[in-house]
């Protein structure tokens, strides 16, 4: 008889092999080992994180990445309070989100994140949404930039901190990021003024108004009919309060189900999104 006690109730497993037993320990041991790496939130969904179709806003979506991201990293350490000292701070860079299934509005989501590699300049951090019946309804995995505060260079992050420890043996995604392809029919959709509830706490436009901005490049009737399959996205450069976006779209490979969206600074004339959908 074993008996295996943790913090919620005491455990009472019986092996009549002691191989059997070898592999249980082998397996409880990894189970305890991913759990020190994982972290889980819950998050209910509200009113204003739907859309007109009762389906949560891919922006929500954003949203919630961002917050279970940033209590991790706060948790472990390396967070806003204390990359400040420092003159750091976090930017999300690229991303690839994957939807089997949108939650509604009162429904309850938890979402797993960890630290999966450094893979160049980005740290890679994946995510894991699940509904309340424990099946995955989405995946993502992110890439994120480490930014001096003054020059807005890059950082490496086991340089700053080597006691750092990712956890590689757990894959939402195995994309990275990588060149976008040429679009198709690159037209104009719209321009968009920065107001000041477009500005987040590093003082540039965040990557979920980004989000809206590059959905606000598709009517209602069009959003009534799709949704979005994967999304592949990446935030170039930052704009700044005051400044002026132009919005274009196209297809890839001339695929009325790939598409590609721009946004491009007016005053710049920098590219500060791209971005690849795949429709339902």
């Amino acid at each position: 008889m074993t008996i295996i006690l943790n913090n919620r109730k005491l455990i009472i497993i019986l092996f009549d092999d002691n191989h059997l037993f070898g592999n249980f320990v082998q397996s409880f041991n990894k189970i305890s080992l991913s759990m020190e790496y994982i972290w889980e939130s819950t998050y209910k969904v509200k009113a204003f994180d739907v859309d007109s179709n009762n389906r949560i806003k891919v922006s929500s979506i954003f949203d919630y990445l961002q917050d279970s991201a940033s209590i991790h990293a706060e948790h472990l350490k390396f967070g806003y309070d204390d990359l400040l000292p420092k003159n750091l701070f976090w930017v999300l860079s690229w991303a690839k989100i994957e939807f089997n299934d949108y939650p509604k509005f009162m429904d309850e989501i938890r979402i797993q994140t960890w630290g999966k590699t450094q893979y160049k300049l980005y740290s890679m951090r994946d995510f894991l949404l699940y509904n309340d019946q424990d099946e995955i309804i989405c995946k993502a995995t992110t890439g994120w930039l480490l930014l001096d505060l003054k020059t807005l260079r890059p950082k490496i992050l086991p340089q700053v901190f080597p006691e750092v420890k990712f956890w590689d043996e757990k894959a939402a995604l195995t994309d990275l990021p990588d060149k976008f392809p040429s679009a198709d029919n690159l037209e104009k959709v719209y321009s968009q003024k920065i107001n000041y509830s477009d500005i987040d706490l590093n003082q540039h436009v965040n990557n979920a108004k980004y989000i809206e901005f590059l959905l606000n490049c598709y009517d209602e009737k069009f959003h009534k009919k799709h949704n979005i399959k994967s999304l592949t996205v990446s935030f170039m450069s930052e704009t700044k309060f005051g400044a002026g976006l132009e919005l274009s779209k196209g297809t890839i490979n001339s695929s009325d189900d790939h598409h590609y969206v721009e946004a491009i600074n007016l005053g710049t004339q920098k590219v500060v999104l791209k971005a690849l959908i795949n429709w339902n």
